[in-house]
């Protein structure tokens, strides 16, 4: 009886992230205003392993932010997309700056030996994305 609550909770806990698409993702990107959308867009591919990662899916955490004792966790990936929102705003100064040398210099991936920025470029996005709030608007 104990091991089936622990499944029962387990799949609860895995339940949000079910039915959320690259779409989703990347359409609430732009709805925050996240500056360099497409960029952003890889992060969270890369870092979420294509939303399947282990610690994507326990603590909804797109961006592999952490602190000191570990990954944050998030109520939900859009509060995630929220938290990188807030840093964005607080660390990128110039709009001019290209994204993923910014990436580079705050040392994003925590390595500054890994081409991070590199690994980004390697995603490909599939497609293009449908945004009502955008697509209305244009």
């Amino acid at each position: 009886m104990k091991n089936m609550l622990l499944v029962i909770i387990g799949f609860c806990l895995y339940l949000p992230t079910l039915a959320l698409t690259e779409n989703d993702v990347y359409c609430y990107i732009k709805k925050v205003g996240i500056k360099n959308a497409d960029v952003v867009f890889k992060q969270a591919i890369y870092e979420s392993g294509y939303f399947k990662s282990h610690i994507f899916k326990t603590k909804q955490n797109l961006f592999g932010f952490r602190r000191s004792r570990g990954y944050l966790k998030f109520k939900t990936w859009q509060a995630s997309v929220d938290f990188y929102k807030k840093w964005q705003d607080k660390y990128y100064k110039e709009d001019e700056e290209n994204y993923y040398k910014f990436l580079q210099r705050k040392n994003y991936s925590g390595n500054k030996n890994f081409n991070y920025a590199k690994e980004l470029k390697r995603i490909k996005i599939k497609g293009s994305f449908k945004c009502k709030e955008y697509d209305d608007e244009q």
